[in-house]
């Protein structure tokens, strides 16, 4: 097929038009969502501490991630879980601080208490339970990489191995999360803006 050279330009020119509404609009959703998500601070403990860093981000791992059916309330018979589906992990305060998980399902609640958050996780694999024992599912939220800026990585892996981290989170109110930085020792450290 040719495409008359007078229609060439004014395409070229729509597809590029289509790309870039496609990028704001991903970038716009990720600043709105940072900006008026449901604030949480989770606990880190790195994956790996040998290989903490690779370039310049944190790869960080959370409690939440590996849930077992036995750790948790759940939907009937802790089913409904495909590998690459959604989760549904509701979150309730601890009247000592930080958060417990006491939900998980494949659809998100019906019912959620005025002080919880639902996080909506990606299911990486599932693992049943030998001979009808705990079956155990990890997830992923989108907020287990930290980028740092260029240079300072080094300094941020020793604090993440000898000091108490924590991650701030942003959470929608469709369970969708952004990592928008990290608390150590106290000291709060954040992404800057994006737009």
């Amino acid at each position: 097929m040719i495409v008359n050279r007078k229609w060439m330009w004014p395409l070229l020119g729509a597809v590029a038009l289509l790309q870039s509404a496609a990028l704001f609009e991903m970038v716009y959703e990720r600043h709105s969502l940072l900006k008026s998500g449901r604030e949480l601070t989770l606990a880190v403990r790195p994956l790996d501490p040998r290989d903490l860093f690779r370039g310049d981000y944190v790869t960080l791992g959370y409690d939440i991630s590996r849930l077992s059916k036995s750790n948790t309330e759940t939907d009937p018979e802790f089913s409904g879980f495909i590998r690459g589906g959604d989760a549904f992990v509701t979150l309730s305060p601890k009247p000592d601080g930080g958060w417990t998980q006491t939900h998980i399902g494949s659809v998100y609640p019906t019912k959620v208490a005025p002080g919880d958050i639902v996080l909506k996780g990606l299911v990486q694999s599932i693992w049943p339970g030998q001979t009808g024992g705990d079956t155990t599912v990890n997830l992923r939220y989108g907020i287990e990489q930290y980028f740092v800026p260029e240079g300072t990585g080094r300094a941020l892996e020793d604090q993440v191995r000898t000091h108490k981290i924590e991650a701030i989170v942003a959470v929608g109110s469709d369970g969708t999360a952004a990592l928008k930085g990290l608390v150590v020792d106290g000291e709060r450290h954040e992404d800057p803006p994006l737009l």
